[in-house]
């Protein structure tokens, strides 16, 4: 298992000092968001040499960046389709995360199979693609260059037991956010059985990045976020290793 952390909760910083947030407080693997504030991961805006870049500053701090967020892509995105991709190769990533809308699906398969870079479909409470049932639907026709970007917080907020999510979506998972149901408590203190989910995503031998989303709520400050993180990093470390 590949624990990290995706810099979303670091997008206030510009990406030097958030690589060195996470440096400092231990972790060495990043799923890099595209709206950090000096714009240097923004693919609206960066080629991929420009990403390249922005993986020799992440590179700087020992941090390897090992997927590309882009939020979620429509059809209004369709004109900057493939610079998510570009730069996502620029990157040295093989996996971009985000909610995708389904009328541009074929699209995105499209690019996914020409890059070799896969797309990991976040489920998102209130979303069309909410449960895993649906995703699976979904994916029915596409290449195996789609699959599921597992958010366990979402699952909880939608009313969903995650770990019988995970179970469905077994061999098209992509990605995993990993978060508890009231991320303004440690985590590991909500309702999400995250021991199961992590014993599950053992058994299916999953061995891509498991990235911590928790303290994903506005009003956090800096230092209540690295105290967090630090007993998150911690925490997922200590189920990787009781889960064998």
């Amino acid at each position: 298992m590949k624990v990290g952390v995706i810099s979303y909760l670091l997008r206030h910083h510009e990406l030097p000092a958030a690589m060195e947030f996470l440096q400092d407080i231990g972790f060495s693997r990043v799923e890099l968001d595209y709206r950090h504030a000096d714009g240097l991961c923004d693919y609206h805006e960066v080629d991929a040499s420009g990403a390249a870049h922005a993986r020799q500053i992440c590179e700087r701090y020992g941090i390897a960046p090992m997927a590309y967020c882009v939020g979620g892509l429509n059809q209004n995105h369709l004109p900057h389709l493939r610079n998510v991709f570009e730069f996502a190769r620029g990157l040295g990533v093989e996996v971009i995360t985000g909610l995708l809308d389904p009328e541009i699906m074929a699209e995105t398969d499209a690019l996914c199979q020409e890059y070799g870079i896969y797309y990991a479909i976040e489920n998102h409470r209130g979303n069309v693609f909410e449960a895993g049932d649906t995703i699976l639907e979904a994916l029915e026709g596409c290449s195996q260059y789609l699959g599921a970007n597992v958010d366990t917080g979402h699952f909880i907020a939608a009313g969903l037991v995650p770990v019988d999510e995970v179970r469905k979506l077994e061999g098209r998972i992509y990605h995993v956010h990993f978060k508890d149901s009231d991320q303004r408590q440690p985590l590991g203190f909500g309702t999400a059985d995250l021991p199961a989910v992590m014993a599950e995503l053992k058994r299916q031998r999953y061995d891509r990045l498991l990235s911590v989303e928790h303290y994903e709520y506005r009003d956090i400050d800096d230092e209540t976020l690295r105290t967090g993180l630090i007993q998150a990093l911690a925490y997922v470390e200590e189920l990787d290793r009781k889960t064998g």
